[in-house]
């Protein structure tokens, strides 16, 4: 059973805060975690321990370094887990299910054409410096999100979502360039609690793409980054300091590196959903796996332990039933603290990689690479059976035609169906001049993770054997991205988890002319991956930069969107795209799939919270958050 329901869209778009048909299973560059049990709840209100104080306690998490709390910078997990919390957009995937839901938008109205959207707002919505959140807000927000020189999803409202606008051309470096027409964004406000939003062609994932944060609501004016505007304040006290949202916390501290302090806003002010029921919001920084595990399970410091693969026992686990959406639920226990805490597990809409700079590291060392590594072996073996061998960048849960196309496709993989295939990477490498006196020399960083160390040590002795001597390093997270992004880096790892339910989001990441680092406009999926489209690529057989691959990528992606309808007819042929496009990165291995996210959740006694969905913790609100007496179990 996948995380989505049978309601219609058009059922969806009737209501006043219905709920909308989900695709089949969305992403923000994610460093992910060593498969530690994090965070979870019950799917009722109800508490084990004690009757929880409204707003007296405060929710405790161990997090990981975000960059930003502006809307429109905000890529990663960690930022994205905060302003989820902080703003809100039209609408909302509840609880990080797939089904999404209005939020801000009290009623939508879509037109025949289906590119024309009429949203009511709900009135009385506040922001957390008392001003009403009004539609010309979001014509603001939204314009920040096309023009902003902070912004780093225009490819959503600009490509993907595809608002009509007008481009123009810019000369940049000595090249000119298309790129969007300030002011030109069709969006409008009708009075105080109307907009009115005008697509290009449809998009059969809209109104999922509205739930995603960077279409947050923020005042009018606040920041002067875009034409017409002076703004209210410096953007770096908005971006790091004072996010103004309307969401059910506010930041009270950012301390890089270490913390997050979030407050609750007053029950009686904040009026869109119900709570929140929490003093605050406390994130521990902590990156590494072990401190991670002493700060949250031996010392309690945290409201969910954490159990790395180092401390895990399958044993442990007690199943006692199935959800309505599929998630399997009971308790793990005893920890080594001697609690035994509440569990479930959800497929996540997530995949973890490694990117390859193609630019760089030859097509054959890439190849190479993927013969040598075994997605089954690292699940089983490192990851003790947490995690999901991933064969496609596409999840199981919302791949073209299902979870069953998914596993039957996947026995087709060249590199090895569930083995490695070491004789081919050797041969490889031979055929391309390499030997033990002449062996290639790779970079491979990961992020902070005993677990990914596990695995480039790994591949560092495989390899070894193919006549590649690799370099291993990590690095945090937040600071891999960026160097990813600027291109120097050569393999890294890393993982995308949806941004909204369609398989476009993940696959534009493997859209040759978006993988280029450097390109503006539409160009922000920070994949990095530099994949085809180089006249000086050395694969390339005609000299314009493109392998065979590459153009099949590419122009499957035009395909999908001549195709942009939520009919059948319309799917089907994006499916056809979308695996076109998958069996394109077989072929060039741009991107070498590792596993997908298998989330397992746990929680201590004394916590009550809401279940996470598909789309995983950053997509949830903590405003049903309660905390009981923590008390008898820290004693």
């Amino acid at each position: 059973m996948t995380d989505s329901d049978n309601l219609s869209r058009r059922r969806f778009l009737q209501g006043t805060g219905g709920v909308a048909a989900a695709a089949t299973l969305a992403g923000c560059g994610d460093g992910g975690q060593d498969t530690t049990t994090t965070t979870t709840g019950s799917d009722t209100t109800t508490t084990t321990s004690g009757s929880p104080s409204e707003q007296s306690k405060t929710y405790q998490l161990v997090g990981s370094s975000a960059r930003t709390f502006d809307p429109v910078a905000a890529t990663g997990t960690a930022s994205g887990t905060v302003i989820q919390n902080v703003f809100e957009a039209l609408t909302n995937y509840p609880n990080g299910q797939t089904n999404v839901q209005n939020l801000v938008a009290k009623s939508v109205d879509v037109a025949d054409d289906d590119v024309t959207y009429t949203f009511t707002l709900k009135e009385g919505v506040t922001y957390s410096n008392g001003d009403e959140v009004t539609a010309s807000d979001f014509v603001y927000a939204f314009e920040r999100l096309a023009a902003s020189d902070n912004s780093r999803r225009k490819s959503f409202i600009l490509g993907d979502l595809n608002i009509k606008h007008e481009t123009e051309t810019v000369t940049v470096d000595g090249e000119e360039q298309e790129q969007y027409k300030p002011g030109t964004l069709a969006v409008s406000a009708d009075g105080k609690y109307t907009l009115n939003v005008e697509l290009t062609q449809p998009f059969h994932a809209s109104l999922e793409m509205l739930a995603y944060t960077s279409f947050s609501a923020i005042p009018e004016g606040i920041v002067g980054d875009i034409e017409g505007y002076s703004g209210e304040m410096e953007y770096s006290e908005f971006s790091t300091s004072n996010p103004v949202g309307s969401g059910p916390f506010t930041l009270e501290s950012w301390e890089k590196g270490t913390s997050i302090d979030l407050a609750a806003r007053p029950m009686d002010e904040y009026t869109t959903m119900e709570g929140p029921y929490v003093k605050g919001v406390h994130l521990q920084i902590i990156e590494k796996t072990n401190p991670t595990y002493t700060y949250a399970t031996i010392n309690m410091n945290a409201d969910h332990p954490s159990v790395p693969n180092s401390k895990y026992d399958g044993s442990k686990i007690t199943i006692e039933g199935t959800d309505s959406r599929g998630r399997e639920y009971g308790t793990y226990g005893p920890l080594e603290n001697g609690i035994t805490a509440d569990y479930y597990r959800v497929q996540e809409l997530a995949t973890y990689y490694f990117g390859f700079n193609c630019d760089v590291v030859p097509k054959y060392v890439r190849q190479a690479f993927a013969h040598a590594y075994n997605q089954q072996e690292v699940t089983e073996t490192i990851y003790k059976g947490r995690l999901a061998p991933a064969y496609f960048f596409t999840p199981p849960a919302m791949f073209p035609n299902g979870a069953t196309n998914y596993k039957e496709l996947a026995q087709e993989y060249p590199y090895g169906y569930n083995t490695a295939q070491m004789d081919e990477a050797k041969s490889l490498m031979e055929e391309n001049g390499h030997g033990p006196d002449n062996k290639y020399e790779l970079t491979l960083t990961t992020y902070e993770s005993a677990s990914m160390k596990q695995i480039g040590q790994l591949m560092r002795d495989k390899l070894s054997a193919a006549h590649i001597t690799i370099k291993y390093e990590q690095a945090p997270f937040s600071t891999l991205l960026t160097r990813a992004e600027q291109g120097s880096l050569e393999c890294w790892s890393s993982g995308w988890i949806a941004d909204y339910p369609a398989p476009d989001n993940f696959l534009k990441l493997l859209v040759p002319s978006f993988t280029q680092t450097g390109e503006p406009y539409y160009n922000d999926s920070n994949s990095a991956l530099d994949w085809g489209v180089d006249p000086e690529e050395p694969e390339s057989e005609d000299g314009s930069g493109w392998t065979e691959a590459s153009r099949a990528a590419e122009e499957a992606w035009d395909k999908v969107q001549e195709y942009p309808l939520p009919t059948e007819e319309h799917k089907a042929k994006r499916n056809e795209a979308y695996l076109t496009i998958e069996k394109a990165n077989w072929e060039d291995m741009p991107m070498l799939t590792l596993f997908h996210s298998l989330a397992e959740h746990m929680d201590y006694p004394w916590l009550d919270k809401p279940r996470v969905g598909a789309m995983g913790n950053s997509r949830q609100k903590w405003n049903r958050v309660k905390i009981g007496d923590r008390s008898e179990y820290k004693n």
